[in-house]
């Protein structure tokens, strides 16, 4: 059964209760929100977590920032991330496998495809 602690990087709350409804068929699932990359890392360095979603287009410091970060520190480089964008456009989506993250989603979300996604990476790291 997909269980984990997976933490959600949005700064649109909408979205934060969207997320939660999707996962929320996930009972073993517990999803932390939070509205910026910098509160995301700290977080991340304080908390033990199985996968990050992130909006790779939020204010001050991006996604793709946060990954490079995620990435240099020794305590949260293993984590899979998943870039969240609006950007349908190939380029960026080609630009986002390319920067590291171990998926790129688009917004409006694909509800089946959130949970393959997160399903397949959390049983992956558990």
């Amino acid at each position: 059964m997909t269980s984990g602690v997976v933490l959600y990087i949005e700064d649109n709350v909408t979205n934060w209760f969207l997320m939660e409804r999707i996962l929320a068929r996930f009972p073993l699932v517990n999803l932390i929100s939070i509205e910026s990359a910098e509160l995301g890392l700290e977080l991340a360095k304080s908390t033990h977590l199985d996968l990050i979603l992130m909006d790779i287009n939020s204010p001050g410091m991006d996604g793709y920032q946060a990954l490079e970060q995620l990435r240099i520190d020794d305590e949260t480089r293993a984590i899979p991330v998943i870039a969240l964008s609006a950007n349908i456009d190939p380029f960026d989506i080609e630009q986002g496998q390319a920067a590291g993250f171990a998926d790129y989603l688009t917004k409006l979300f694909n509800i089946k495809q959130v949970c393959e996604v997160v399903s397949d990476l959390l049983n992956r790291s558990s």
